[in-house]
């Protein structure tokens, strides 16, 4: 039986993540679902052999990158990335070549690596959507992942539905377990002057009780058309409830704006809309449908309306 999806990395890197990931696929998916070089090669066989067989079988390859994914290099100090015999390399090299999907998955904090600094074979690498996995979270961004192979391999899921059967009452949701702390305002300036440069605070009253206020982060993203619009609102929803963590949106012919706060801290924000803001940001670098060429329209004032429709 082929297995559809594969797993890639560098030992010296990422070889602990990769065998967790691993794990958690079979326990998550199901046997003969995940190839990993050490664990799904039987002793005596012909390793080459198998690798690229299990590569021509995968639908999806995981290449998980670490803070060293790019820097290792053997003994005479030349990067292993450059060298056309670098396995991870050719396995990076054959999933574009043989348009398979890729998805990076990105550990103990590192980012995805400039394309002017990949050889020029592998270096569309960097249009793929990546997914951040924090070690400390991990049960909780693995979520995103197990969706997406699910949809590719076509293994149901454990845990399909987060909430369970019982469905929410009230206007919102019910939370995680875990109890996030807001984010302090320093931290937010740093975020929104970095990472988050497109987005904004801002400040409006709370719909239900006017003697209180919410803080959000704000943006609004751009389309061709309308049904891309609706196209983006379906892509990203999975992963907000992967999450649990859900926007207030709105769509306006080719626009869709969007507000982020953690309501069970009192409407403030937290990590929670930092890593969400991320994730559209993402999504919307690689959609096919996004207008890059309008620009973003301004902010809503600090003050919403307290009559703005929500």
């Amino acid at each position: 039986m082929s297995t559809p999806i594969f797993v890639s990395y560098r030992r010296a890197d990422s070889s602990a993540e990769a065998g967790r990931l691993y794990s958690t696929i079979l326990r998550e998916l199901g046997k003969e679902t995940v190839f990993m070089d050490t664990s799904s090669i039987d002793p005596g066989t012909h390793w080459t052999d198998e690798l690229e067989a299990a590569l021509q079988e995968a639908r999806i390859v995981i290449v998980v990158i670490g803070p060293e994914w790019l820097r290792i290099a053997d003994e005479f100090g030349l990067r292993r990335i450059d060298q056309t015999d670098d396995w991870v390399r050719r396995e990076v090299e054959f999933a574009l070549h043989e348009h398979k999907k890729l998805l990076p998955l990105l550990v103990r904090g590192a980012k995805m690596p400039p394309s002017d600094k990949l050889p020029a074979a592998i270096g569309a690498l960097t249009q793929r959507q990546a997914v951040e996995v924090r070690d400390a979270y991990w049960e909780h961004d693995i979520k995103l992942v197990l969706e997406q192979l699910s949809l590719v391999t076509g293994q149901h899921q454990k845990h399909e539905n987060f909430l369970g059967s019982q469905q929410p009452s009230g206007l919102y949701p019910t939370p995680p377990p875990e109890k996030p702390d807001r984010l302090s305002d320093e931290k937010l300036e740093i975020a929104l002057n970095a990472s988050l440069s497109k987005w904004k605070k801002v400040v409006s009253p709370l719909p239900e009780d006017a003697t209180k206020i919410r803080v959000e982060l704000f943006r609004q993203y751009k389309f061709k058309t309308f049904l891309d619009a609706i196209r983006f609102m379906h892509q990203v929803a999975p992963g907000c409830e992967i999450a649990l963590h859900h926007p207030r949106w709105e769509n306006i012919w080719r626009t869709v704006n969007v507000y982020l706060t953690t309501w069970d801290v009192d409407h403030q924000i937290s990590d929670r809309d930092i890593q969400l803001a991320k994730y559209f940001d993402q999504a919307f670098s690689n959609f096919p449908g996004a207008d890059f060429n309008r620009g973003n329209e301004t902010a809503p004032s600090p003050v919403h309306s307290r009559n703005r429709k929500t």
